[in-house]
């Protein structure tokens, strides 16, 4: 029982990092194999899902679960990309 309660006290001190922004856009660092750029990104229920590039494009984000304002991800074509938010 106390292992138990041990593990739910971490799983949810990880859930309450992951979740502290609200879903909206927030600027952020994004670096691509390209480069960093600085670009507003959405974020949905603790997780980045698009980056907005300021060409007018966007690019679609799978995986990119926050904890600490940082996320790790794979665009579209299965390429990595890290984001910083700006806090």
């Amino acid at each position: 029982m106390k292992y138990l309660v041990l593990l739910l006290l971490v799983i949810s001190s990880f859930h309450a990092v992951a979740d502290d922004l609200d879903d909206g856009t927030y600027d952020a660092i994004v670096t691509t194999d390209s480069g960093s750029y600085t670009v507003p990104v959405e974020v949905e229920n603790g997780e980045v899902t698009h980056v907005e590039w300021p060409n007018g494009g966007n690019m679609s984000v799978r995986g990119a679960d926050l904890y600490d304002g940082s996320a790790s991800g794979y665009n579209s074509r299965g390429d990595s990309i890290e984001i910083e938010i700006d806090q």
